[in-house]
């Protein structure tokens, strides 16, 4: 079981941009959603896209302010950082922690992790409305539990899934659960358990975003290769 101070280790490792919001006294499974989206970052970052990272107003920042509560992306209360992911040839992505989408049943969603083009991020920001989940080229449910978690959690997930309908979608945990993730796999969902620093499952999950990069640049620069 890492612990938080491990896991901001690693947030700061993995995303080399300066100070970030978490301390010791942050809640685990906060901090655990912002070692996911780390991985998210370093993911691209290897693999050839420039990251930055912006406030809510649109300003580069290098003190790197992360959600620990939902929120709209829209909203302006908290300079909360988001990460601009830009491949070669293709519009820019950017990837949001703790945010509401909007499903197709019209019902807001929270998603741990959000990963979305940056013209639909402007249009939430300029409309003042939560984005379309059917929009997101991804989204990353994060479960931080220290027993074991039960099969409701991949329940929930699915409904998710069903009603935001993103281009991808990952369910990580820190720990593992053989029902959840036969529930998931029966469904061909993707799921990574076992998600800790420095651990295979952390490649794993690396290669599962890489994948999802992949389908995203297949669409609008396929002469881009990762």
């Amino acid at each position: 079981m890492s612990t938080v101070d491990e896991l901001i280790g690693e947030i700061e490792s993995l995303l080399a941009a300066g100070a970030v919001s978490y301390d010791s006294s942050s809640q685990p499974c906060d901090v655990y959603e912002g070692f996911i989206f780390s991985l998210i970052v370093a993911t691209a970052s290897r693999h050839g896209a420039t990251v930055t990272y912006k406030n809510v107003h649109g300003a580069p920042t290098a003190h790197l302010v992360f959600r620990t509560g939902p929120g709209h992306l829209h909203s302006t209360i908290q300079p909360f950082t988001h990460a601009v992911i830009e491949f070669d040839g293709a519009p820019a992505l950017e990837v949001h922690l703790g945010v509401y989408v909007t499903g197709s049943s019209r019902v807001l969603h929270e998603c741990d992790i959000l990963v979305l083009p940056a013209e639909e991020a402007d249009l939430s920001r300029e409309q003042g409305v939560a984005p379309r989940g059917s929009q997101a080229v991804l989204i990353v449910e994060c479960k931080y539990y220290v027993s074991n978690f039960g099969i409701g959690l991949a329940r929930n997930f699915e409904g998710l899934r069903a009603d935001i309908r993103p281009q991808s979608e990952l369910f990580v945990s820190n720990t593992r659960s053989s029902s959840i993730a036969r529930y998931l796999d029966a469904r061909n969902r993707e799921c990574e358990l076992d998600v800790v620093p420095n651990s295979p499952q952390a490649g794993y999950l690396q290669a599962a975003i890489r994948k999802a990069f992949k389908s995203y640049l297949s669409k609008h620069a396929p002469s881009t290769v990762i």
